[in-house]
């Protein structure tokens, strides 16, 4: 794989956490000035996979291009995934996965330790957990560019070190849940930028367990979530990644309401 590629690749999950995230002005500005569609359709084509491409044009199609649109897109997004209104569709790992509070325990810890191993740590002051859909993809974009800047200089054993963490991470986590969040969209949700916005990332986390030659085990059924109430407002989840910088060889990268590893 070349360093465009994962420059592409990094730019298309920091799109995704950016645009799932909850909708804010650097994302109404990256929508309305058209740079967020310019990117997707762009990053996709890079890629080469003609499905992800179709998927990333479903996206742009579907996604606001002016003010009005976009205060819907807050009341949509509030609505699916936002506590002060309801939303029922999570955007948690644990919550698509079996097991006790113990075993629920253990996957935030691995989780936290795959970031760990990078220098990344959740950024003070905010309040999601280590498993939010967001934290994952935007994890996945920083070892993206690393493996780019690394390609760029010809580092081929931290090369294998960033393909074997990227590998595991989807194997153990993201790759698990993103098809039962894509087909609880599908199945919860009219909202078609969402609709399409998570086929999307699951078919961008499909074309990379090929890419790093993976087989995650797919959750079959949603389960009552094992950590219900151990959030209570209380503490810090949310990630916000490190103070670590890459240089090397870059494309122009999105903007995002969190600070990120960019």
């Amino acid at each position: 794989m070349t360093a465009t590629i994962h420059v592409h690749r990094a730019r298309l999950y920091k799109l995704a956490s950016m645009a799932f995230d909850r909708p804010g002005e650097e994302f109404e500005e990256a929508l309305l000035s058209g740079t967020f569609e310019e990117q997707l359709l762009e990053s996709a084509a890079a890629l080469d996979d003609e499905p992800l491409e179709e998927h990333a044009e479903a996206v742009a199609e579907a996604a606001p291009t002016n003010e009005d649109e976009f205060d819907d897109c807050y009341s949509d997004w509030a609505a699916l995934f936002g506590f002060e209104e309801g939303g029922n569709i999570s955007q948690y790992q644990i919550e698509y996965s079996p097991g006790t509070l113990v075993t629920s325990t253990d996957v935030l810890a691995d989780i936290s330790g795959f970031y760990g191993a990078f220098g990344l740590s959740m950024d003070e002051g905010n309040r999601e957990r280590v498993d939010h859909l967001c934290i994952q993809l935007e994890f996945l974009s920083h070892l993206a560019l690393q493996t780019a800047y690394l390609e760029n200089e010809g580092d081929e054993t931290g090369i294998e070190v960033l393909t074997d963490a990227q590998g595991s991470f989807l194997e153990d986590h993201l790759g698990r849940w993103t098809g039962r969040f894509r087909e609880t969209l599908e199945d919860e949700a009219d909202v078609e930028f969402y609709r399409a916005l998570a086929v999307l990332v699951d078919s961008l986390v499909a074309d990379d367990t090929d890419r790093f030659g993976v087989e995650p085990k797919q959750f079959e059924e949603t389960p009552a979530s094992p950590l219900e109430g151990l959030n209570d407002g209380e503490g810090d989840f949310r990630c916000g990644t490190c103070s670590a910088t890459s240089s090397g060889p870059t494309a122009e990268m999105p903007m995002g309401n969190r600070k990120g590893p960019y």
